[in-house]
């Protein structure tokens, strides 16, 4: 067999040194080596003739490009006796013209000649420290190599270059005696955090049973269209292709694309007889060429119906002399397939394909924490993250740029695409996505429309036991509808399922204006309903705490679309469970737009308003900004008064706060008749027993031990405590208020016996609550500290806490 010929094309005021290296380790290697300046000496008119001379008889031009033009360029006679062989896209109107070293790159193009392209990165250390070229040209065929969606091998320095040459050439060379049929090169380096996903995929093929096997994903985006499975597939053949006889792919999105494209199989395979017969003629010749050569690998890409995977297993069922690879977003797949589960990237991995594939942005100081932000922002999905690289760096511009132009137009952002850098079928994201929800139920595809307006978060499947008026069909149906084509993966184990962000998000912005505001009205109202729990009660917590994140996002949707209720109730639920969390940036926005809302609609003298408003003081009280609650907290009163009379229950709740607010600023003279006028109006409206009484009792109480009044204090802080135990038991959080209260007026009073079972009681109702719900109580530290604190003055061990 001869010795395979490599043309070596270099500029060499950048690569002399890299290219003579090379040149010796080809050499060594096997391969007979052509580089320009060694061709024979010709006249300058005939140069490019020779060159393209020796490159038609060569297998493979190796590229070593950079930034560079090179410095010879060929009479515009020369090079118009070979500008008719290109076709318009292989010379664009952006190089008028070309230099030598770039036309043994065109001319391999047209000649189909395998390139390997080794562009150097940034960092490259040229051989010659001087200017380039022509570096307007040069841009121009960058530009033009980028868009013929040749695979890249770059390299920082010689000794990578050649490493990474002899490498691909072998592989190469291997593959040019077996039947290749695969939709595009390998991405190599740029295939990231997927090589233990590579040695699944061997594993499973190398059974010696021969199931078939099925890449399918699941965890976080279970099959989800764009998660990688084709390329996957596609790495899997090309890393592996010393194992098989023959690499070969067809798309079977479809039972008749399926018989179609493996019938089309009778040419690769070399059955040239065939050619002019019809598809029922050539699909048994493919079988039979299958059935008798053993060793292959069969790639079924795209198999996402049940009408396909019956096709396919009908079809093959009977092959066992080679490997079957199905990609798929189906998660009920027949018995005989094994399922092997394919994630969206880890973060680094992302990160990391990002701020490889865009090698021209305008370059920050915090691109990696950019790249970490935008990796989440498109979820780590790997076609969307191919997407995003192609984007930035077709057009040059920062990740930061990027990640604005996504959240101020993410409906054109999503539907750019460029195949001949994502080398995606199927096209951008946003169209890829749409197939699965294409071939949804309709109560599935209602389902999945609701959930749009929620947190790309873990939603409770609890939820869906809350009717949602005017929705057909069995909720639980509908979930396993967007479960079997991976729109949203199931947890089992915490009761909850998760739709991707970008399918959330792609959903939305495709519903008509009018549908878009019917499913977001159900949405809201499924939240709310789901909300009705007293949020500042930290007994509810468990229940609330999954649920926030789906209501802060309905809530801000409903707000920007103009629709004011449940909008404002929720938005105050919410500002109450995040004042009761101390998270005060979250609550005081909800609490400003519910405020904003229920004064726009309801009117400046509203009963409602008078809660907004409240809640709104008792959030900048929270945060001493006791000079701005005051004046809320005194119009909530005179709203009060306005709405039910001056002997109102809803009148003491706001005479008893902005006593507390006066009690804060020390003007405890004026505080205690707001809070005598409280407790009175309770006590005439519930009798002696209510808790809200209770509550009275406790802030007099408190007011009367700041003034030194312990005596008339204790007895007030005895009768809160019996009242909250009648009403609500021992072990109840009020109750942990009422004993610490007494505890420390005790402690105060230096009884420090007396003091400590009551302290005692009130830490165990809080160990007891994260006990019992898993959740730490936020007093629960300020509880231990406290009793510690006695402990020590009274001479005891910290120890007895943890009995």
């Amino acid at each position: 067999m001869s010795q395979p010929i490599v043309f070596l094309s270099a500029t060499t005021s950048e690569f002399a040194g890299a290219r003579s290296a090379l040149r010796t380790d080809l050499g060594r290697a096997g391969y007979d080596v052509v580089v320009q300046e060694e061709l024979p000496h010709l006249p300058e008119s005939t140069l490019l003739g020779n060159i393209a001379a020796q490159i038609r008889k060569c297998q493979f031009v190796v590229c070593v490009v950079g930034t560079r033009s090179g410095g010879g360029y060929p009479s515009k006679t020369e090079a118009e006796s070979f500008k008719h062989l290109l076709p318009k896209h292989l010379l664009p109107e952006s190089m008028p013209r070309a230099s030598y070293t770039q036309w043994e790159f065109l001319l391999a193009q047209v000649y189909k000649i395998q390139i390997l392209l080794c562009p150097a990165r940034s960092d490259y250390v040229p051989d010659e420290a001087v200017a380039a070229d022509d570096t307007e040209l040069q841009t121009a065929f960058l530009r033009h190599i980028e868009n013929t969606g040749i695979s890249r091998l770059a390299f920082t320095n010689n000794d990578q270059l050649r490493a990474t040459v002899l490498s691909e050439l072998a592989r190469a060379q291997a593959l040019v005696s077996k039947p290749v049929v695969l939709p595009f090169p390998s991405i190599r380096a740029l295939f990231k955090g997927r090589e233990g996903y590579l040695r699944d995929i061997h594993t499973a093929l190398s059974r010696p049973d021969g199931r078939p096997a099925a890449i399918t994903a699941q965890l976080a985006v279970q099959g989800l269209g764009g998660v990688g499975k084709t390329r996957a597939a596609v790495e899997y053949a090309w890393t592996h292709h010393q194992d098989y006889a023959a690499l070969l792919c067809v798309n079977a999105d479809s039972p008749e694309a399926l018989t179609r494209n493996l019938a089309a199989l009778t040419g690769p395979l070399g059955m040239p007889e065939y050619a002019t017969q019809t598809d029922d003629v050539r699909l048994p010749a493919v079988l039979d060429w299958l059935g008798r050569h053993p060793g292959w690998l069969l790639i079924l890409d795209n198999i996402d119906s049940n009408a396909a995977i019956a096709e396919s297993a009908r079809l093959l069922g009977r092959l066992t002399h080679g490997s079957v690879l199905l990609t798929t977003r189906l998660t009920n797949l027949p018995s005989g397939f094994t399922a092997l589960p394919l994630d969206v990237l880890a973060v680094a991995d992302a990160v990391s394909l990002l701020l490889d594939t865009t090698q021209r942005r305008t370059r920050a100081p915090d691109d990696p924490a950019q790249a970490k932000g935008l990796a989440n922002d498109l979820g780590r999905l790997a076609l969307a993250l191919a997407q995003a690289g192609a984007y930035i760096d077709r057009m040059q511009c920062s990740l930061a740029a990027y990640r604005t132009r996504l959240r101020t137009s993410f409906a054109a952002v999503m539907a750019w695409s460029d195949k001949t850098v994502t080398q995606y079928e199927r096209g951008a994201v946003a169209a890829t996505l749409a197939l699965s929800a294409a071939q949804l139920t309709e109560p599935g595809r209602a389902l999945l429309e609701r959930l749009s307006w929620l947190a790309p978060e873990p939603v409770p499947v609890s939820l869906l036991d809350v009717p949602v008026p005017g929705a057909t069909g069995d909720p639980l149906e509908a979930l396993a509808d967007l479960a079997a084509y991976s729109l949203v993966t199931r947890d089992t184990v915490a009761s909850t399922f998760l739709a991707h962000r970008l399918v959330l998000d792609v959903t939305r912005l495709a519903l008509p204006e009018a549908m878009g505001r019917q499913r977001l009205e159900e949405a809201l109202t499924w939240v709310n309903a789901a909300f009705s729990e007293a949020s500042g009660d930290v007994r509810n917590w468990p229940r609330l705490d999954p649920l926030a994140e789906h209501a802060w996002a309905a809530v801000l949707h409903a707000d920007a679309a103009g629709i004011a209720e449940p909008t404002a109730r929720l938005m105050g639920a919410l500002d109450l469970l995040f004042q009761a969390k101390a998270q005060y940036r979250r609550a005081e926005q909800m609490s400003h737009a519910a405020l904003s809302i229920v004064e726009r609609t309801k009117g400046e003298m509203a009963p409602e308003l008078a809660i907004r408003l409240n809640n709104l003081a008792a959030l900048l009280q929270a945060t001493n900004r006791l000079g701005e609650a005051e004046p809320l907290m005194r119009r909530a009163l005179a709203i009060a008064e306005a709405s039910y009379g001056a002997a109102h229950p809803n009148v003491a709740i706001r005479l008893s706060n902005l006593a507390a607010l006066l009690h804060d600023t020390n003007r405890l003279g004026e505080a205690e008749p707001l809070m005598r006028r409280a407790l009175a109006i309770d006590e005439a409206s519930y009798g002696d027993a209510h808790p809200d009484v209770a509550t009275r009792l406790s802030n007099l109480a408190q007011l009367l031990q700041a003034t030194n009044r312990l005596g008339e204090a204790e007895p007030l802080m005895r009768r809160a405590l019996a009242i909250d135990e009648a009403s609500y038991g021992a072990a109840h959080p009020d109750v942990a208020r009422d004993l610490n209260n007494l505890a420390q007026l005790l402690k105060a009073t230096n009884r420090l016996g007396e003091a400590e079972p009551p302290m005692r009681r009130h830490v165990i109702i809080f160990l007891r609550f994260q006990r019992d719900t898993g959740h730490a109580h936020p007093h629960r530290e300020a509880a231990l500290n406290n009793y510690a604190m006695l402990l020590k003055e009274m001479g005891r061990s910290d120890a007895e806490i943890a009995a």
